[in-house]
Formats: structure tokens, C-alpha cells, sequence
């Protein structure tokens, strides 16, 4: 009998409040995102800035972003060339994805800024030669 039950807070593990992705260092990365205002229905931003930061190192990857996007739904993609570990020989990195947005209420039609973080562990890639 398994002991292994489709619920991480069963599991031992916890559930996290934000999304998390395992990538290999290099290769590109794909964010689906989802804009809602406060009573869960999609909105278009009217702003939309990202930054990406190496938290293990300490270290600014990818300076803070401005856009504007189309719909209230967008997959970003960010370049594996903006993806390299700082120090490749330590095995892995912890980053954090960081993004706000400004939209219009859907049911105030006031202005409001929403944020929010994802954590991308980037993996050295092992090869014959070491690094």
C-alpha cells in the first residue's frame, strides 16, 4: 500500500503560497500569468513590471522590466541567456521572480496595484568536462 497522497501537507511537505519552478541554468523559462482584481475576475494591466534577483548570491539578474500587456492573460518568456548562475560549481541557485501590476477594478473601476514573487531553483548542468 502507498503511503503517498496527491495532498504536499499529507505528504510532510508544505503547500507553498507562491509557484515554483526547477530550471536547468541556460534554459529559457515560461511564466504563465493570470491578472485578476480582488473578486478573481481577469483584468488587462494597465502596467506590468518584473525584476529577477539571484537570492543566494545576492545578485540583481535582470533589472526591474516595464510592459504593458495585451490581455488579462500572458506567458512571459524569459531567455536562458538571462538565466546563468552566478557560480556554476555550487550545484544550484534560488531566485525570485518579482512582478507588480496596475489594473482597473472590475467592480470599483478604481486603480489598484497588485504584486507577487515565484521561486526559480536553477540547476547546474553537469558535463564531461566539470563545468
Amino acid at each position: 500500500m502507498s503511503s503517498a497522497i496527491g495532498n504536499r501537507g499529507l505528504n510532510g511537505t508544505t503547500i507553498l503560497p507562491y509557484a515554483n519552478y526547477n530550471l536547468y541554468a541556460g534554459s529559457d523559462a515560461f511564466l504563465d500569468l493570470e491578472f485578476v482584481d480582488h473578486t478573481l475576475t481577469p483584468v488587462t494591466p494597465t502596467s506590468f513590471t518584473w525584476q529577477l534577483d539571484d537570492l543566494t548570491n545576492d545578485v540583481s539578474m535582470v533589472a526591474a522590466t516595464t510592459s504593458v500587456p495585451t490581455s488579462a492573460s500572458q506567458t512571459l518568456q524569459i531567455p536562458g541567456s538571462q538565466l546563468v548562475m552566478t557560480y556554476p560549481y555550487i550545484g544550484s541557485q534560488l531566485c525570485q521572480f518579482s512582478f507588480s501590476f496596475t489594473a482597473i477594478d472590475s467592480v470599483t473601476n478604481a486603480s489598484f496595484t497588485a504584486s507577487g514573487v515565484a521561486c526559480i531553483n536553477l540547476c547546474a548542468i553537469q558535463t564531461p568536462t566539470g563545468i
